[in-house]
């Protein structure tokens, strides 16, 4: 008799339960290379700058957008006249207003200069790898190896150090996801919620994380943690209206709209945007095809509020990229791999337990529920 593991989810479930699972997590990996592999000779999936791109020195495309900005924001310029300025002579939209971001990073890379702005991200994702790895390692009910962990987080973290992937709001936004998430406890959220307002100022794109949390709250009815993700909420309205006026401002009747976000492209372009913009994008884009579905398998298997809120997370953005991101949307899964492969620490014990029970092996202690 095999003893069970209480901080694993898979282990003791019924066996159709375990059997559906497997055959979820086999399904998704099968249809995620034969995806993928049957559009190799269509459109691509993730479409980066072209040779037609805006280009300052050696940055392109987007990257020199925000660089252009931020400069003229340093030189004493408006923000807003500066975005709009950039955006309309390179052929980028400014409608909705929603296309012009939010204007903390470029006033950071403004006030440090463009090597104070990067340590200060750098310190942000080096912050987010030593909470989780402080998570995983003080969770009694944890195995040991899930300290290593934070350790493929790093490595999707790594990119942070270089002062082009600094300038996205995608990256920094994704590492104060992570850093949230790591000190989230349920009824202790002020620091999450700190971490979380800091990310939705940079990228309101984060907000789909405060909601869950304040979810949480709710279902918990802890009164006071529902105040401050209802206050949180609020400010970032407001946040949101002023910057809604801001950007109508410097907009003209003759500027560009946007195309549009109606991409549904499925979950091979979801797996694809993934792999392009993690540590695996070195490798066959069938590999993050196969890796994809063990990681969101691995958090499942985390019994208790993180691992349900990090699953929870993966999932609302996997649907937000399968509906609605275009091949040039590519760069918004920056928003959740620095978390998502982690949870391959996890998938070995949950592909064991799921196996026994799948198998009808006995176990020798059943946990209750709790």
């Amino acid at each position: 008799m095999a003893q069970i593991a209480s901080w694993n989810r898979w282990d003791g479930a019924p066996r159709g339960v375990a059997a559906a699972v497997l055959g979820l997590v086999a399904a998704l990996m099968l249809y995620g290379v034969a995806a993928i592999l049957a559009s190799s000779g269509g459109p691509p999936r993730v479409q980066p700058a072209g040779s037609d791109a805006m280009r300052v020195g050696e940055l392109v495309g987007d990257h020199a957008l925000y660089a252009s900005i931020a400069a003229r924001v340093a030189q004493g310029e408006d923000y807003y006249a500066a975005a709009a300025a950039e955006q309309r002579g390179n052929g980028y939209p400014l409608k909705p207003f929603i296309t012009v971001r939010l204007p903390l990073l470029a006033h950071g890379f403004a006030w440090l200069g463009n090597r104070g702005m990067t340590l200060l991200v750098t310190i942000i994702g080096v912050a987010a790898i030593l909470a989780w790895l402080r998570r995983l390692e003080h969770d009694p009910d944890l195995p040991r190896h899930a300290r290593f962990g934070a350790l493929i987080m790093a490595a999707n973290l790594s990119q942070i150090v270089f002062y082009d992937w600094a300038l996205l709001h995608e990256v920094v936004t994704g590492a104060l996801i992570a850093l949230a998430l790591a000190l989230y406890r349920p009824h202790a959220p002020w620091a999450a919620a700190a971490a979380l307002a800091l990310a939705v100022a940079v990228r309101e794109t984060a907000l789909p994380v405060a909601v869950l949390l304040g979810c949480f709250a709710l279902y918990d009815r802890d009164r006071r943690g529902i105040l401050l993700w209802l206050g949180f909420g609020l400010a970032a309205a407001a946040m949101l209206a002023l910057h809604h006026g801001a950007v109508s401002a410097v907009v003209r009747p003759d500027d560009l709209a946007s195309p549009g976000w109606s991409g549904l492209g499925g979950w091979a372009s979801y797996v694809a945007f993934v792999r392009d913009v993690s540590a695996f994008r070195f490798l066959p884009v069938w590999v993050s095809a196969l890796l994809i579905p063990l990681a969101l398998l691995g958090w499942a298997s985390w019994r208790g509020r993180t691992g349900l809120a990090v699953l929870l997370v993966q999932l609302i953005y996997a649907l937000v990229l399968m509906l609605f991101a275009r091949p040039n949307n590519f760069y918004w899964a920056m928003l959740v791999v620095p978390t998502l492969f982690a949870g391959l620490i996890f998938a070995p014990a949950a592909l064991a337990a799921l196996w026994r029970s799948a198998s009808g092996g006995r176990l020798a202690v059943a946990r209750p529920t709790t």
